[in-house]
């Protein structure tokens, strides 16, 4: 295949780990309005960041237009995120890094948790563009992760999924050599597309960072924002149908118990830590 159309999808998130005690304690109590639900915490003042495999499989695209250029066959590169303005840098970065094409589609709705409505939406969007030879998506990202949105777009498309994904590579006549993990392993296949690509923990977890330059270059370019209706797709309609409704979110408690010990020496410490922690332990063998 002379040339290759890519087309990567990604999504933006909050970074949750940012949130303070809090922010979780409000949601909890249903106080947050951040337009993320019921029970969501306040997010607005949070940096956005992008999913770790989503960040992976942007790069894999790039690294095989790269591997395609230096055997001079031609690929075109395109992104897009199902999200509000908060993609927008998100995009503008990955235009700076030779992304021809760099949309997002507003579905003026919290889809985190509706996997078939943002299937739906994808995949509508992609006919609209015309259908890519390879489609990249993260296996999963947070806050749902339910891995099922690459799945649910091939079906929409009619193309074959692999899941998984480590690498890809370029191979003889047009064809891909792809690394997946199974059964606790890795197997390498070589497909042709048209595929869908469901990345995972990837040889490569971070994004090339453009030049001053590179930026420069693109800052008039202008991104394509859609919203679902214009698709056709009733996001919020969608929703009312789906079989999942988020009641609340909370954090995960990480904090570990721990003791400590009293002693103005290391020998003193040890011996109370012999007396408290671990005689009886022994006594016990």
């Amino acid at each position: 295949m002379d040339h290759l159309r890519i087309v990567v999808g990604f999504k933006v998130t909050p970074d949750y780990e940012a949130l303070r005690a809090p922010d979780w304690a409000r949601a909890a109590g249903g106080a947050a309005e951040s337009g993320g639900g019921p029970g969501a915490p306040e997010t607005r003042y949070v940096r956005r960041v992008l999913g770790v495999f989503d960040e992976a499989a942007l790069e894999l695209a790039l690294r095989l237009r790269d591997a395609r250029a230096e055997a001079g066959l031609e690929t075109s590169l395109a992104a897009f995120s199902v999200a509000a303005r908060e993609a927008d840098p998100f995009l503008q970065t990955l235009q700076a890094l030779g992304f021809e094409r760099a949309a997002r589609v507003d579905p003026r709705a919290a889809l985190d948790f509706a996997p078939r409505v943002t299937a739906a939406v994808i995949a509508t969007y992609l006919r609209r563009i015309g259908s890519p030879d390879v489609l990249l998506l993260g296996s999963r990202c947070g806050p749902g992760e339910s891995g099922a949105v690459p799945f649910l777009v091939a079906d929409e498309l009619g193309l074959p999924c692999v899941t998984e994904v480590t690498d890809v590579q370029i191979a003889s006549r047009g064809r891909l050599r792809v690394t997946f993990a199974a059964g606790g392993g890795w197997i390498r296949a070589t497909i042709a597309p048209p595929c869908v690509l469901a990345v995972g923990n990837a040889v490569v977890s971070m994004l090339r960072v453009p030049t001053l330059k590179d930026r420069l270059a693109v800052r008039e370019r202008s991104l394509d924002v859609l919203s679902s209706g214009e698709l056709g797709v009733d996001a919020a309609a969608a929703l009312a149908g789906e079989p999942t409704v988020l009641a609340s979110l909370e954090t995960i408690d990480r904090e570990r118990a721990g003791t400590i010990v009293a002693g103005r020496t290391p020998e003193e410490k040890a011996r109370a830590l012999y007396e408290t922690q671990l005689r009886a332990r022994l006594e016990r063998l």
